[in-house]
């Protein structure tokens, strides 16, 4: 069936995110025809976004992102700028060529913050294979991210937290 309206990418999507056991949770999202946030990958702490913005009839965005730990963007502001810079043009440059895209926000300092990862289609395009196709690249590039940033500055200590708050510092809210 070809899916020409954002009722059908809804209907058809939450069906394909159902069927495979995710928790699909609706957002209420003015600026979207609509806005799911699911586990992703199944039964994890983390979360991906699923909107179709009003603004762009007809394209499906997938998001999903992550916070610095703070001891993270403490070292990333006591390097050199040359050096910061550095480590980011690496990012940059291991990234390029990846299908889905990034951005990472820099405070006024240049250190950065969170960095969100985005996979973007058209209806023309809206299969459940290409739409798993954008959860698993955005999952990977985040898992890239961590190891990275972990590689680097050692893996932060996590403060404990109660299960059903998620995990501080792994996703993007």
């Amino acid at each position: 069936m070809e899916i020409t309206t954002h009722e059908q990418a809804r209907e058809a999507i939450k069906k394909w995110l159902t069927e495979n056991n995710h928790k699909v949770n609706e957002i209420k999202d003015e600026n979207a025809n609509f806005h799911f946030e699911i586990d992703y990958p199944l039964s994890s702490q983390k979360r991906q976004r699923v909107i179709q913005p009003k603004e762009y009839p007809g394209l499906i965005v997938i998001l999903n992102g992550v916070s610095l730990a703070p001891e993270h963007m403490e070292k990333l502001k006591k390097m050199k700028e040359e050096k910061r810079e550095g480590l980011y043009s690496e990012i940059r440059k291991d990234l390029i060529f990846a299908e889905n895209s990034y951005d990472m926000n820099l405070d006024d300092g240049g250190v950065a913050k969170q960095i969100q990862f985005s996979y973007e289609f058209y209806f023309d395009a809206l299969t459940k294979t290409h739409l798993f196709k954008g959860l698993l690249l955005n999952h990977r590039t985040l898992l890239y991210i961590v190891t990275k940033f972990n590689e680097k500055f050692g893996v932060p200590v996590m403060p404990a937290m109660p299960k059903e708050h998620g995990i501080a510092g792994t996703t993007l809210q």
